[in-house]
């Protein structure tokens, strides 16, 4: 099973934002909205399409995880 890798220009597309705006949310910068996991490669920052389509589901609601959700529980990163 693949699990493509995205530049910071190809997310930028999907949410038409410049990639300056993803970098920024790559790097925590942007209030009100939760880190982009990437992965740095030296400067370039990538980031996994399911990584990018969690991340899609998580901003959408607000960064609130549903009670019983995988996610809630002691010590996860809400």
């Amino acid at each position: 099973m693949s699990d493509p890798i995205l530049t910071a220009k190809e997310i930028a597309a999907e949410l038409r934002c410049t990639h300056q705006h993803v970098r920024d949310i790559m790097r925590g910068k942007v209030a009100g909205v939760p880190v982009l996991p990437h992965l740095a490669l030296g400067r370039k920052l990538v980031v996994r399409r399911s990584s990018f389509e969690e991340w899609k589901k998580r901003a959408e609601t607000g960064g609130i995880v549903p009670p019983g959700s995988k996610d809630d529980s002691v010590g996860a990163v809400n």
